[in-house]
């Protein structure tokens, strides 16, 4: 009888600890997918704000305004050019900071393009320019710009400071290939020689390259948005640095004006379709661009003529007032 009993017991035991082992799997089971659809519900809800966020931000870029200039805070705001105003009108901007949506909430920022330097049609003085404003020493800038010329050309030949595949990114603990093409994402300098994180991303009060290069575009900088460094790398003064940056927030319309005067000038004409319309649009008519194009040549044949006759820029200086009253 007491065997029976002690089978009984440990008989007992045993489904209790099935028992427990069931429940256990089924509770862990559980929690298991209630996070799997926790999951999957927060990112559709996080695609489909991040989807809100690009179309409202695209509703922003294609509105009326056809001029982007800066804000004090740095933010990109857009104006648009009323016939009969002497200035651009500011265009209100979209919430962009925790834009309620749904059950959540969103936020972005706009940035211009053409405010940075394209690494693919930039010569080698302006991307050296570049490294100089973000504080790259002499030794670094020389490696990094030889290497970036590497990496765009087609042949395997590197420079003096430069890299190719063969002699040093195919040695590297994880070897690639240099692309011998045109960068197709900025974020593709980590890949090259010298760029380390801190130069690309920015460091001890220094923006990074990330905030600066781009690899689309035509070429033409902004100069109603773009940055200081940008400004230095295209070979603008301090002085023209302060005058372009100073000028932004009140008087949009002469940055217009600016910006296509360089872009005659740099192109010989052959301007871009976006500096010629911010042109319009900032008030000016084809009679302003007449008289721009005449002044154009005007500093441009004078400079001609100085440089092949060294006629003195200034007058010659006048004598003194009381040696001419004496």
């Amino acid at each position: 009888m007491t065997n029976q009993r002690g089978f009984a017991l440990l008989a007992v035991m045993l489904v209790l600890a099935l028992l427990g082992v069931v429940v256990t799997e089924l509770s862990v089971s559980m929690r298991l997918e209630a996070s799997m659809v926790r999951s999957y519900k927060e990112s559709v809800l996080a695609s489909h704000l991040a989807e809100a966020a690009i179309q409202q931000a695209i509703r922003e870029i294609l509105g009326p305004g056809t001029i982007q200039a800066l804000e004090e805070g740095g933010t990109l705001v857009f104006l648009r050019g009323l016939a009969g105003a002497s200035l651009p009108v500011k265009l209100p901007k979209l919430p962009r900071t925790r834009v309620t949506f749904g059950a959540g909430e969103f936020s972005y920022r706009i940035t211009d393009e053409e405010a940075r330097i394209n690494l693919n049609t930039a010569p080698a003085d302006r991307v050296d320019r570049l490294l100089t404003a973000v504080g790259v020493d002499k030794q670094a800038r020389d490696i990094i710009n030889d290497s970036l010329q590497d990496w765009k050309d087609v042949d395997d030949l590197h420079r003096t400071n430069g890299a190719e595949s063969e002699d040093f990114y195919l040695k590297l603990p994880v070897p690639y290939r240099a692309r011998n093409g045109p960068l197709q994402d900025a974020a593709e300098l980590l890949q090259i020689r010298g760029v380390t994180r801190e130069i690309y991303a920015g460091a001890q009060g220094h923006a990074g390259l990330a905030d600066l290069v781009t690899v689309t575009g035509g070429g033409t900088v902004n100069l109603n948005t773009a940055p200081e460094a940008v400004l230095r790398a295209l070979g603008l003064l301090d002085a023209e640095v302060s005058d372009i940056t100073g000028g932004r927030a009140s008087n949009p319309k002469l940055d217009a004006l600016v910006v296509l005067a360089r872009d005659i000038t740099e192109k010989r004409g052959r301007v871009s379709e976006t500096s010629l319309n911010a042109f319009f649009a900032a008030g000016y008519d084809e009679g302003n661009l007449v008289d721009l194009v005449l002044q154009i040549s005007d500093k441009v044949a004078m400079n001609y003529l100085h440089n092949l006759t060294n006629i003195p820029v200034d007058f010659p200086l006048a004598r003194p007032l009381d040696a001419v009253m004496a």
